[in-house]
């Protein structure tokens, strides 16, 4: 057990897996440093693991980190309040219907949110049907220029042409101007009822998850 632990000058450090050095902290500065991942200026509320990951990975540990986490994400006010509770039964796992990355999409708006940055409101949300990697961008009104211009910026530019994207009938989505976007770069659109928007599972997830967060974040 020894091995696993040195001394550099006055600090105590244990050899890591995924890092070569972690710092050894007290209580102290466990308390500190879980406040700060958690809850600081670039914290998220994320849950335990997470949270005892992204902690062993900025290089601290304690040995009783993963039980100290896991306390302090339950006697956390706000995760508790924002918590998703399931109540909804399990359902059998589906086959990916996208075949590699990036080759579908879907897309979502979220919003209205209290008014921010560049007079904010909304957050316009695409998520990738295989990795389901998320992309969103704020954004100050939802007319077709504006979703335009965030495919071109955020799905095209970074992850190239996409084979579908799949959204509801809104008037941003089904306008003539972003038909004819999609017709000219060979990106197929599907339609799904806004009265169904269960329909686009892949963003209604990533929605939700951005919907708390902001939630817990407006609350602070």
């Amino acid at each position: 057990m020894a091995a696993w632990y040195y001394m550099v000058g006055d600090k105590l450090y244990k050899r890591g897996f995924a890092s070569p050095m972690l710092l050894c902290v007290g209580e102290e500065e466990a308390r500190q440093i879980m406040e700060e991942v958690h809850e600081g200026s670039c914290g998220s509320h994320i849950g335990s693991r997470s949270l005892a990951g992204k902690i062993l990975r900025a290089g601290f540990y304690w040995p009783n980190l993963h039980d100290d986490t896991a306390r302090y994400v339950r006697n956390c006010d706000k995760c508790q309040c924002h918590a998703d509770l399931h109540h909804a039964p399990g359902e059998p796992l589906k086959s990916v219907l996208s075949p590699w990355p990036f080759f579908m999409w879907g897309v979502d708006i979220v919003g209205p949110f209290p008014i921010g940055y560049k007079q904010a409101r909304w957050i316009i949300v695409v998520v990738d049907y295989f990795t389901k990697w998320i992309e969103a961008e704020p954004v100050s009104s939802i007319s077709t220029e504006q979703v335009k211009r965030f495919y071109w910026k955020r799905i095209i530019c970074r992850f190239g042409l996409s084979k579908y994207i799949v959204s509801d009938n809104g008037t941003q989505f089904a306008s003539e101007k972003v038909i004819e976007f999609y017709r000219g770069k060979g990106i197929q659109n599907t339609f799904i009822s806004v009265e169904h928007p269960q329909a686009n599972r892949q963003a209604e997830s990533a929605n939700k998850a951005i919907t708390s967060l902001s939630h817990i974040c407006l609350t602070k």
